[in-house]
Order: structure tokens, then C-alpha cells, then sequence
């Protein structure tokens, strides 16, 4: 089998960057470990969305909330948490 049966057909594509850009690409792929193509693939991804041009929402934002509980999950999975009523002031 080959390389190319195992991966979808890629095109080479040759932008201009601003060199502070390119740098900040190259840093962001060290952290990662993965190849500035890579980032540059994910960035235009996030940028025009998926093949039907519709965007998906960034995962990036999932955790960083903080409720100060640590038994959420488990209320919400057994429908015992009830928040309180609305009040108006």
C-alpha cells in the first residue's frame, strides 16, 4: 500500500506572510509538535469553515468556566439538580 492510498490528495499552496506571522506560526507548531502546514491547514479550516462553507463552533471554549461544584455531571445525569426559581428584583 501506499502513502498516497493512506492519505486524502493534498494541493501545495504558496502564500506570503509577514515575517512576525511566520514566526508566530513556527512557534505555535513547536508548542504543538506538529508541522507549520498543519497549523496553517487548521487556521484556514477555522477561518472558512468546513466543505460546505458551514463554520463550526471553536472547542476551545469548552472548560473554562468555573461553577465552584464538583457534582454537576452527576446531577445533571440523574435530573436531581433543580435551579432556583427566577426572581425579578
Amino acid at each position: 500500500m501506499t502513502a498516497s492510498m493512506l492519505t486524502p490528495m493534498m494541493q501545495r499552496l504558496m502564500i506570503q506572510a509577514e515575517p512576525e506571522l511566520v514566526e508566530r506560526a513556527k512557534r505555535r507548531a513547536r508548542e504543538r509538535g506538529v508541522s507549520v502546514a498543519q497549523i496553517v491547514r487548521e487556521a484556514m479550516e477555522e477561518k472558512l469553515g468546513g466543505p460546505d462553507g458551514e463554520q463550526q463552533p471553536p472547542l476551545s471554549i469548552i472548560g473554562i468556566g468555573r461553577s465552584g461544584r464538583s457534582d454537576l455531571s452527576r446531577l445533571a445525569s440523574e435530573d436531581i439538580y433543580e435551579p432556583a426559581p427566577y426572581r425579578s428584583s
